[in-house]
């Protein structure tokens, strides 16, 4: 367990199943705490996440989530799905001793925040969630459609044996790469991926000229092996069944701010309607910017995180 004493710590949170989950902390002990949840999946937590909080008055709680960021096994497959990841998130608010706590989570991590305030309403105080993915098929299939943002991500990959509409076979293409072809195959599959997502998120400068070392190669096949993985089922979840969370939470009288880049290339702007739709007491907040949680979008998550307040 943390040493309780500090106000930055990390410590590994041991499950029944024997996953290593990393967790770091930040802000007082005595904080109000708030539960970070990331994207991806598989991107795990940065601590600049940080950022958001009063380092005074909130105690941050940012989890790498299941085979991502340094948890471990590092972008393991197996117990690896929604449910698992439910479960480790009320064992980490048990081991820590909260009653309940403010959730933010930001575009897979908003789905999952989701789910996890519906099953365990008791447990959540507010919510605030950014650029929210909303885990159906149009969502997952347009990243991979050949006409999505011009040319559909992975565009380069050609979909092999597959049956099936092109933007599915290209995703379960690169899925099988990632999971079970040759060393070579799963780091070009990845470096891709993430050239071409660097692209649609506008940073298309950041890869030029840069030739990661071994281990960054690595840790990028495992983040979009697990990403492939979840996309390739719906996330575990699929539209439906996120709006259908979002309503139960409605009925709880929960607080939720939605934040929304106008210009998300990424997560479309039309996924907070619906949410709202489904919880029409929910704040929507439109923000200039794309998908991340930079300039405007990092203010904007700030102010919303800091008007939360709550009896604990």
């Amino acid at each position: 367990m943390p040493d309780m004493t500090l106000t930055r710590t990390a410590f590994y949170l041991r499950t029944p199943d024997v996953q290593r989950l990393h967790v770091l902390l930040d802000g007082p002990p005595q904080g109000e705490p708030w539960l970070v949840l990331h994207g991806g999946p598989g991107s795990g937590c940065a601590a600049s996440m940080a950022a958001w909080f009063d380092p005074q008055r909130h105690r941050v709680v940012m989890p790498d989530q299941r085979g991502a960021g340094r948890s471990t096994p590092a972008g393991g497959l197996r117990r690896n799905n929604v449910g698992a990841l439910l479960a480790d998130l009320e064992q980490l608010r048990r081991a820590l001793g909260i009653a309940r706590w403010g959730v933010a989570g930001g575009s897979w991590g908003a789905a999952l925040a989701l789910a996890y305030a519906a099953r365990c309403p008791h447990a959540v105080a507010a919510l605030v969630l950014r650029g929210a993915f909303l885990t159906g098929r149009d969502d997952v299939l347009g990243l991979f459609a050949p006409r999505a943002g011009g040319a559909g991500m992975l565009r380069r990959i050609a979909p092999a044996g597959e049956r099936l509409p092109e933007a599915r076979a290209r995703l379960l293409t690169v899925s099988r790469l990632l999971q079970s072809g040759t060393a070579v195959q799963k780091q070009d599959t990845a470096a891709a991926w993430r050239r071409l997502e660097l692209e649609r998120l506008g940073l298309r400068g950041v890869a030029q000229g840069h030739k990661p070392a071994a281990r960054e190669r690595l840790a990028t096949v495992r983040k979009y092996r697990i990403q492939a993985h979840y996309l390739r089922h719906r996330a575990g979840l699929g539209k439906p069944a996120v709006l259908r969370a979002a309503r139960d939470i409605a009925t709880h009288g929960m607080p939720v701010t939605l934040l929304h880049g106008r210009a998300d290339a990424v997560c479309r702007p039309a996924n907070a309607w619906r949410l709202q739709q489904a919880m029409p007491a929910a704040r929507l907040q439109w923000v200039d910017g794309g998908h991340l949680a930079e300039g405007a979008m990092r203010d904007a998550l700030a102010a919303a995180i800091r008007a939360c307040a709550w009896q604990r």
